[in-house]
């Protein structure tokens, strides 16, 4: 199917991938999507920019990067942290908040306002701490969490004491000299250095720079609103998508496709075969493999192509149709060897030919080809007799391909020979317009 809509330069693969089932769920959410970008640039165009020629030159360049991710003991992975917080009675958030850390401290900015708080227990994630010190506060905390109010109110006291001032010594980080992770340190080390250049940043001088930074901030998150969407709308977020890339890395190595996804000789081949595994088969017929057989040892070397149930009868065939058999195997092997390097999932049924029983009817095939009556026939297999019939009625079609395939690369041999082999397999009951006539 790929190599025939390659062929097709007007029709694009990705239209074709949005119109399958696999992406119907994600192409019933692109209006809402559309919907949401919509409105997303029109905040985004709205949004009041004040012009500033001092926070212009660095306030603009890169996202912000804060907090320090701790891999130690109760810091494994994702698990929830358990954290005795206050809560403030309004959690709609300042202008101050959105500033990190470190350059609230640096521009002096006061503590926490001192409002009403709530002390209150509560699971957050690494991802939300943006700040850890090296101060250790003793608190009770199972009378905290058993109501008792006297420890509610000190330990509430104390926390609301250290939000109103930042500047205290408390507020020191902690030492992070003793984790010995290096890829913690690493990142900590980058940390360090994004706070440096931060706090040497221009745009802190400007007395309107908590304005600014608010102003910067509600831009920054509509534009990775709108990237999002955009990633969610685009030909990349297709589920089939890496799947039809790494098929077409298939077929470019194995030559049916070029560098620039035009459809070679071999690709033009493949595009005639329709009943079985192409690959395989248009490897077959350009190696030039069915040129030394004779029409009967043809289409019994085919019946592997359409046969793929089990059976407990082996097969007696002739040498020749054995070194047949073993080259077919090697080409569906190699073919197979390049889809598993990209990646590719192998449908067994169709490219499998070394650990499915395919070979089963060749004897069969061989001898109905050679002129022997069907009834005979039925005494060399086990398989039943309407498997056989359908065997030889799909063999026919697939004879028909090989030969189209032959008129392609200019082989008049092989088209005669394919054509006899029609001849000799479509007779009696197995050409019949119904087998109850």
């Amino acid at each position: 199917m790929i190599l025939n809509l390659l062929r097709v330069e007007a029709l694009k693969i990705e239209e074709m991938i949005k119109r399958s089932f696999s992406e119907d769920s994600t192409q019933t959410l692109l209006p809402q999507h559309e919907q949401q970008m919509a409105l997303s640039e029109q905040g985004l165009r709205e949004l009041k920019k004040e012009a500033c020629e001092i926070c212009v030159v660095d306030l603009e360049t890169g996202p912000r990067t804060v907090g320090v991710l701790v891999k130690d003991g109760i810091l494994q992975g994702e698990r929830p942290l358990k954290v005795l917080m206050l809560r403030p009675d309004v959690s709609q958030k300042s202008p101050s908040d959105m500033i990190p850390f470190p350059i609230y401290t640096a521009l002096g900015l006061q503590g926490l306002s001192k409002t009403k708080w709530d002390l209150r227990e509560h699971e957050v994630t690494i991802f939300d701490i943006e700040f850890i010190t090296k101060t250790t506060l003793k608190l009770d905390i199972e009378k905290v969490r058993s109501g008792d109010r006297t420890a509610i109110t000190d330990a509430q006291a104390r926390l609301v004491d250290l939000a109103s001032d930042f500047k205290q010594p408390e507020w020191t980080e902690g030492d992070w000299s003793k984790v010995k992770d290096m890829t913690f340190m690493e990142l900590n080390q980058a940390k360090q250095q994004e706070t440096e250049a931060v706090l040497n940043a221009t745009c802190l001088s400007c007395p309107k720079f908590l304005a600014h930074f608010t102003i910067r901030d509600q831009e920054y998150g509509l534009q990775n609103k709108i990237a999002g969407l955009k990633q969610l709308m685009s030909d990349q977020n297709l589920r089939l998508l890496p799947d039809y890339e790494q098929r077409v890395s298939v077929l470019k190595e194995l030559g049916f496709i070029d560098a620039n996804s035009n459809v070679e000789l071999k690709g033009r081949v493949a595009c005639e075969v329709n009943s079985t595994s192409e690959l395989v088969l248009t490897e077959l017929v350009l190696e030039n493999v069915l040129a030394e057989y004779e029409p009967e040892e043809i289409v019994a070397l085919l019946s592997a192509f359409v046969f793929g149930e089990k059976t407990d009868v082996i097969p007696t065939i002739t040498p020749k149709l054995e070194k047949g058999k073993a080259k077919i195997i090697e080409i569906a092997k190699k073919v197979n060897s390049v889809q598993n390097r990209h990646q590719v999932v192998i449908n067994a049924e169709n490219d499998d030919f070394e650990h499915r029983p395919r070979f089963g009817l060749m004897e069969v095939v061989y001898e109905w080809a050679k002129g022997m009556s069907f009834n005979q026939i039925t005494d060399l297999t086990d398989v039943l007799e309407g498997t056989i019939v359908r065997v030889i009625t799909r063999l026919d079609e697939t004879c028909r391909e090989v030969k189209n395939s032959a008129r392609i690369i200019g082989d008049p041999s092989l088209f005669a020979k394919m054509q006899e082999c029609q001849e000799l397999i479509k007779r009696d009951v197995c050409h019949c317009a119904s087998l109850y006539l």
